[in-house]
């Protein structure tokens, strides 16, 4: 397989698809082999016949050998795309977007809500995998909510995350299982778990708006500098290449000039962040 043309749309198939929660399916998707990107990219998909949405890129750089995206059923594109096996075709054009900045900071402070993990999983696997590898006594806290425990996605790599030495808090909205370990209630209910030093560390911060936006707000009150308090706002995407205007916010176009933002550059710019795109 040729190197693609990001601007063009090249044409692959599903190598493997799973069922990871109810209407959510992993796909590995075959890529060519100098098929580059960076934790925070996304590509534009497409089925014939059904359309095409932007997806949050959540395999692991350098790792993987095939393109992983993860895909919840909440509107046309996204049924379409979970309507395929394994050896269906698609088409794919990208990766776009600017990735996430990673910094020298001793503590990490990942904030992930529902589906929210997608885009910051392969960045937590790229961190753990250097903290392996240095031996460094980083504080790396992963905080991750759902709304009950059957849609707690990667439960395996969570484990094994804290397995490496990350403080996990998992906790879901509401639970009737007795088995279950967890927290309930809100992520930012439970900011008093994260192992960081606030002043000094750097939030990662994915998930529904309602809880981006009192993320930020909570830990900006808690005295972290807000150019490293870091998001991502790709729901806003629809061509990915600057064309279309569809994500143009407070002189930004999204697409081009993230999807990944800081605080900082939120308020400088008046950028806010929308709904979830029913893609």
């Amino acid at each position: 397989m040729p190197t693609p043309n990001i601007y063009l749309p090249f044409k692959t198939s599903i190598r493997d698809v799973k069922e990871v929660a109810k209407d959510v399916k992993l796909f590995s998707i075959v890529v060519p082999g100098d098929f580059t990107y960076q934790a925070g990219q996304f590509v534009m998909v497409s089925v014939l016949g059904a359309g095409e949405a932007p997806i949050s890129i959540t395999s692991t750089p350098g790792v993987s050998r095939d393109l992983e995206l993860c895909v919840r059923t909440v509107g046309h594109v996204s049924s379409a795309l979970n309507s395929l096996t394994t050896g269906d075709g698609i088409w794919v054009r990208g990766p776009y977007g600017r990735p996430f900045p990673v910094n020298g900071r001793q503590d990490t402070l990942f904030i992930c809500g529902g589906i929210g993990i997608v885009p910051l999983r392969p960045l937590i696997n790229q961190m753990m995998n250097t903290r392996a590898k240095t031996n460094k006594k980083a504080t790396v806290t992963i905080m991750y909510g759902s709304r009950n425990p059957s849609e707690v996605l990667f439960l395996d790599e969570v484990a094994a995350w804290q397995d490496q030495g990350a403080n996990v808090v998992l906790t879901v909205d509401t639970c009737q299982i007795e088995s279950w370990k967890g927290c309930t209630g809100l992520v930012t209910e439970h900011f008093g778990k994260a192992k960081v030093n606030f002043k000094n560390s750097t939030a990662y911060i994915c998930g529904p708006h309602v809880m981006i936006q009192a993320a930020m707000r909570d830990l900006s009150l808690m005295g972290m500098s807000d150019d490293h308090i870091i998001t991502t706002l790709e729901a806003h995407m629809k061509c990915g290449v600057g064309k279309c205007g569809h994500c143009f916010c407070g002189g930004k176009l999204i697409c081009e000039e993230g999807p990944v933002f800081s605080l900082e550059e939120i308020k400088k710019y008046n950028i806010k962040p929308g709904r979830d795109s029913l893609v």
